[in-house]
C-alpha cells in the first residue's frame, strides 16, 4: 500500500475533531430538550414572537 500524504493526513485528523463536535452537539441537545431546560437568552428569537414582530411592522405600514 502507498502512504497518505500529509495533506491527507491532516484532512483526516479535521474531518475526525469535526465528527466528535458534532457529537457533542447533538448530545448536548438532546440533553437539553429531555431536561426541559429553557435558555432565556435564546428564547426571545423564537418563531411565533418573530411572526408577530413581522405582523406588527406591517400593519403600521398600512395604516401610516
Amino acid at each position: 500500500m502507498y502512504r497518505r500524504s500529509k495533506f491527507l493526513e491532516v484532512l483526516i485528523d479535521i474531518r475526525q475533531e469535526m465528527a466528535r463536535e458534532a457529537d457533542f452537539d447533538t448530545d448536548l441537545f438532546v440533553e437539553l430538550v429531555r431536561s426541559g431546560r429553557n435558555d432565556p437568552a435564546r428564547s426571545k428569537y423564537q418563531v411565533s414572537e418573530e411572526h408577530k414582530v413581522s405582523e406588527n411592522k406591517s400593519s403600521r405600514r398600512k395604516s401610516g
